[in-house]
């Protein structure tokens, strides 16, 4: 009897009808499986899919703009870093300068002279002179400290002390004490004692490191020792400057001043000047000068001032008789040339009968620096020739026994040597011509120092 074989686990065989139906399932499921998806399906996966695609740009932008916000807030903290930075290298710069800018003992005393405003400066010289009219041969020397203070930017004080050695003793002369408050610009008021602002040489040139020569011009000698108007005054005075508006440097200058007023040493014609510390007749001197300066800076014509000043006042005690002064005077600078003149008058009203007592003085000087010449020390040398005269129609008994003269005139011839801005070595050969006298000779010679 057929059968479809033995099963290994038994004897029991399997009905063919049985095994074919097995094979049949089988086959409908495996079919069943590679059947395609239904076409329900297609539209919920393209939904989804287009859906993971939206959240993925979504995911996508805002990356971008978180990659964005981190760069900006980089750059912000490297500008807080930057900021802070320069701030800590400012305050390290400010310590460091506090602490360079501390003093110390000595210069504390340097800030101390300026922060309290309060200068001296001034001159001093010594020299030789020998005079063959005065039968002079001996050395001399002198000091001058002046003494300057700012009390604010408008207020000062300014006073110069004369120190002399004569014959056996040493003079000490208040040359000026002056207080000046400074209005504007334009104005600025003076008063006290004060360098008498006539002409050129008093104000601007006598001090002895200014001074070209050892000797003074005959007319601006000091007034007790035969000059022919004080070197200063006690009272108050306005004066300023005022630009003339046609170029830089062009300008007019003016002061007006009112004195205790002049003071002689007697009643007696020819009688030399003293000082008038206290007003001796209850009237008062007056003056006034005005300078202007003509030429622009950038003209390249040099300087040119040309100036007028007088001096008026009752001297006497017991009568109204008046002194009178007027005087013109001259500057020319351009480069290492200076030429000045000056010329005056005066005239002192006498009592009735007797003639008045007049005068008149003048001098002309040239100076050339030769700072052009190419050889050592010769550039620092200046050459210097003056003549001076004055005429008086009268003099004291006792002047002229002290040999003064009434109408003197001088050659100057000098030689400079300038050390330094303000120190100089001068030698000075004099000619006296006076007239209807024996010419007379004299050398001079000084060392200056201003500071």
């Amino acid at each position: 009897m057929s059968s479809l074989g033995n099963n290994k686990y038994g004897n029991r065989s399997w009905p063919r009808s049985l095994t074919l139906g097995v094979f049949l399932l089988f086959l409908s499921i495996g079919v069943g499986g590679l059947s395609p998806t239904p076409a329900g399906a297609e539209p919920d996966l393209r939904q989804e899919l287009e859906g993971l695609k939206a959240q993925l740009e979504r995911d996508r932008t805002q990356m971008e703009q978180d990659r964005q916000r981190i760069e900006q807030l980089e750059r912000q903290f490297q500008s807080v870093e930057t900021k802070s930075e320069e701030k800590n290298k400012a305050l390290e710069e400010k310590i460091t300068k506090q602490a360079l800018d501390q003093p110390t003992f000595g210069q504390y005393l340097d800030r101390f002279a300026g922060e309290h405003r309060l200068s001296i400066a001034g001159y001093g010289f010594s020299g030789f002179d020998w005079q063959e009219r005065a039968n002079t041969n001996t050395f001399s020397a002198g000091f001058e400290p002046i003494f300057l203070y700012r009390l604010s930017d408008r207020l000062l004080f300014e006073g110069d002390l004369e120190l002399k050695l004569e014959d056996t003793e040493t003079s000490v002369d208040l040359e000026y004490a002056q207080v000046d408050y400074i209005v504007n610009d334009y104005l600025t008021v003076v008063a006290g004692k004060f360098l008498l602002p006539f002409g050129e040489f008093i104000e601007r040139q006598h001090q002895v490191w200014i001074n070209k020569l050892v000797s003074r011009p005959l007319p601006f000698r000091e007034g007790d020792e035969g000059g022919l108007l004080p070197f200063s005054e006690l009272g108050a005075q306005v004066r300023g400057a005022i630009p003339l508006g046609y170029g830089e440097g062009t300008r007019a200058e003016y002061s007006l001043y009112m004195t205790n007023g002049p003071r002689f040493a007697s009643d007696e014609r020819g009688a030399f000047f003293e000082a008038n510390n206290t007003d001796q007749n209850r009237a008062k001197g007056y003056g006034a000068r005005i300078g202007v300066d003509l030429l622009p800076y950038d003209a390249g014509m040099g300087r040119l001032r040309l100036g007028a000043s007088t001096f008026d006042g009752q001297w006497s005690s017991h009568n109204k008789l008046w002194f009178t002064s007027w005087g013109l005077d001259a500057v020319y600078q351009n480069g290492p040339l200076a030429l000045r003149g000056e010329y005056l008058q005066t005239r002192r009203a006498m009592p009735t009968s007797i003639p008045d007592d007049k005068g008149e003085g003048w001098y002309i000087q040239a100076a050339y620096l030769l700072q052009a010449v190419p050889v050592p020390y010769l550039n620092h040398t200046e050459l210097i020739v003056r003549y001076s005269g004055q005429n008086q129609n009268a003099l004291t008994a006792d002047a002229l026994a002290e040999g003064f003269l009434r109408n003197p005139r001088l050659v100057a011839f000098g030689l400079d040597y300038w050390i330094a801005p303000s120190v100089v070595w001068k030698l000075e050969y004099d000619r006296d011509l006076p007239a209807k006298a024996r010419d007379s000779n004299a050398l001079l010679t000084q060392f200056a120092v201003g500071f």
